[in-house]
């Protein structure tokens, strides 16, 4: 049976970042649902021959409504997020019409990015705050573009509540993986609240989500308790398409144009 381009095509015309889309993940998914939805998609990976294998897949998975251009950049620094900002202002200098910050990882041992910082919360909460400070001019010109609001989507966890408000982000004492992936998730949230507050009524919505348990590659890349939750609780996990949804909605409902600083 051949594929259908979307009857709704509500991302016709726009242009969308999505970070961290590797196959048999949540921004695979994010991004073959919005190319579905007629979206041209700068599809990151953190090398080019990722970024590409993943368009490569997504040409044949997707309903050939969208385009997929592949973006590289590793986010374990502030430099690798102003390298995927640079990226997408290259292919889009008209501007983007939306950004979902996916990207994640967690880490069985302790270690410092470039900047000194822990790289959970280096890649789960700084390169999303860099990435999207960088992209700010260009999701504006996008919504002047459209005539309504460019959106952002950061992506959360339930888990969030178990994290705490850090003041030293090198986690100079004794590291916990858990725990820092816990905090570095409810960094992010705070941060977007904060932000859609800064920006609200100026062009750009900013909200978070979570895609609930969600069977991926995270948990085995990342090892350690993430590693034994993926091993033993795969059974009980849902597909990445469904994982995805919400960021979806909040990407293309025309009931959420001008929603902002909600996290679900």
């Amino acid at each position: 049976m051949s594929k259908q381009p979307s009857p709704n095509g509500r991302m016709r015309g726009q242009t969308v970042l999505v970070t961290g889309t590797t196959k048999g993940g949540i921004g695979y998914e994010t991004a073959r649902l919005l190319g579905d939805e007629g979206a041209i998609v700068l599809t990151h990976g953190r090398t080019p021959k990722a970024a590409g294998a993943s368009v490569d897949s997504l040409v044949v998975d997707g309903n050939g409504a969208g385009r997929f251009i592949p973006v590289a950049a590793d986010l374990g620094s502030i430099a690798g997020a102003q390298q995927l900002a640079d990226a997408a202002r290259a292919v889009a200098p008209q501007g983007i019409h939306g950004l979902v910050n996916n990207a994640g990882a967690g880490f069985n041992e302790r270690r410092l990015s470039p900047d000194g910082f822990e790289m959970t919360i280096a890649i789960n909460h700084v390169a999303v705050a860099a990435l999207t400070d960088a992209l700010l001019d260009l999701l504006r010109a996008g919504a002047d573009s459209l005539g309504r609001p460019s959106r952002v989507t950061n992506m959360t966890a339930l888990i969030e509540g178990r994290g705490k408000v850090e003041t030293d982000w090198s986690y100079p004492g004794k590291y916990s993986q858990t725990q820092a992936y816990f905090d570095a998730k409810l960094t992010n949230l705070l941060y977007t609240y904060a932000l859609a507050r800064r920006l609200d009524g100026r062009g750009v919505t900013v909200n978070a989500v979570s895609p609930g348990s969600v069977k991926s590659g995270f948990g085995a890349k990342a090892g350690g308790t993430f590693g034994l939750m993926a091993r033993f609780g795969a059974p009980l996990y849902g597909p990445p398409s469904k994982g995805s949804r919400g960021v979806v909605r909040i990407m293309t409902d025309p009931e959420l144009a001008t929603a902002t600083g909600n996290g679900a």
